[in-house]
């Protein structure tokens, strides 16, 4: 059951925290640790995606409490002290995954979902609320188990923090993923309200009925309400990542685009081989197999986890495969995102050498400008799905893996 106390707890010590943002805040690691080019890119006011693992690592609350709590547990902790730290973190990221569930559903509630964009946008928030949930559960495994020692203590440590930046992130690109919509929400709304003004007048010209006209009122304001929920999403994910990385809430640094897919990372994807890869180096497979060695010869536990490792590698070998083939999915939509933008650039040019000639009027060049708006977007949002997918797939060749 999760622990209701738990957000207030966290948020709590976030706003302890927080009241630095990175150019101000003390840093856990030494001055040493980078050099002085770096520390400025990490101390301005400029949130990059190369850098976000370096921002969680020195100012995020969760990342820098787990490694107080592991620093303090491996001497002077024992282990029902570990134990109750282990559950709260557990109902930490219980709840984070809750809120992240809900925005997802708030989405859904809305409407927006008509929208692929906007799908795309849910399904990365349902993801990331699942793989909280698997880290919830995880660790609350870990805290059950009395057979643990200081080598699957490191190893659950280190899977846990590697979860929190792959979370920070797939809220980048979730960020930037809903920043892309809003222009062709605009756009639309601008075509919209053309056609309310153009209903009008043909209703005044017996055209058109006053049915005609009420629901040109009601396109625009539903999309109006779309553009309103976008905006209160773009703003969420941009008060979670300025948590995320050391700002405070309401800090408004300038958050950067997500770098274009490197294509040629995929050519050196092999999955026959890869799978062995992923296999020797996941932390959460290593920690089961080092409790298995620490359990009872002949024991129920034993059976379990012997049962529990077979499961886990049979997944992860299936893990690979699913995150390659999605890979080589959403690289198939990118090329067809593009193919599409190249012929409605050609329809956009041809639209404006039309416009500027007379030979169409100003709604259907608005309509000619909404499509491309739309194309241009949808060959923004492929781009940043298979770039998540690249890293998703390099991240499971690390040792992390949402299985």
């Amino acid at each position: 059951m999760k622990k209701k106390q738990g957000r207030i707890v966290l948020s709590l010590a976030a706003a302890a925290f927080m009241a630095a943002s990175p150019i101000s805040a003390l840093a856990d690691s030494p001055e040493f640790a980078y050099d002085e080019a770096t520390w400025a890119r990490l101390r301005d006011n400029v949130m990059e995606y190369d850098e976000l693992a370096m921002l969680v690592q020195e100012y995020n609350p969760s990342y820098l409490n787990n490694l107080a709590s592991y620093r303090d547990g491996k001497s002077t902790e024992d282990a029902r002290e570990v134990r109750d730290k282990q559950y709260e973190n557990a109902y930490d990221a219980y709840d984070s995954a809750e809120n992240l569930r809900e925005q997802a559903d708030d989405l859904e509630e809305s409407g927006a979902l008509a929208s692929s964009e906007m799908a795309s946008v849910y399904s990365g928030l349902m993801s990331a609320a699942i793989m909280m949930e698997q880290t919830a559960l995880k660790t609350e495994q870990s805290a059950d188990a009395s057979y643990r020692d200081s080598e699957m203590d490191t190893l659950d440590y280190r899977n846990g923090q590697n979860a929190i930046i792959v979370q920070t992130q797939g809220l980048f690109a979730s960020y930037n993923q809903v920043l892309a919509t809003i222009g062709t929400i605009e756009k639309n709304i601008e075509v919209a309200r053309a056609g309310v003004d153009a209903t009008q007048r043909q209703v005044q010209l017996g055209m058109a009925t006053q049915a005609d006209f009420l629901n040109a009122q009601k396109n625009l304001q539903s999309l109006e309400s779309t553009y309103t929920q976008t905006q209160a999403s773009l703003e969420s994910l941009r008060q979670q990542l300025c948590l995320m990385t050391g700002w405070q809430y309401n800090d408004q640094p300038e958050i950067r685009s997500l770098p274009e897919a490197d294509l040629s990372r995929i050519e050196a994807m092999n999955p026959d081989v890869d799978v062995q890869t992923a296999l020797n180096e996941n932390l959460s497979l290593k920690s089961n197999r080092r409790a298995y060695e620490n359990m009872a010869e002949g024991s129920a536990d034993k059976k379990n986890m012997e049962r529990t490792i077979k499961n886990q590698e049979e997944s992860i070998k299936a893990g690979v495969r699913n995150l390659y083939n999605d890979v080589l999915q959403k690289r198939t939509a990118l090329q067809s995102a593009q193919a599409a933008f190249d012929t409605e650039t050609a329809a956009m040019k041809a639209a404006e050498t039309k416009y500027q000639l007379g030979m169409i009027g100003q709604m259907e060049y608005l309509q000619e400008q909404a499509a491309f708006a739309g194309s241009q977007s949808n060959v923004e949002t492929a781009n940043m799905n298979l770039q998540q997918a690249i890293e998703l797939y390099e991240w499971a060749l690390k040792g992390y893996m949402n299985v």
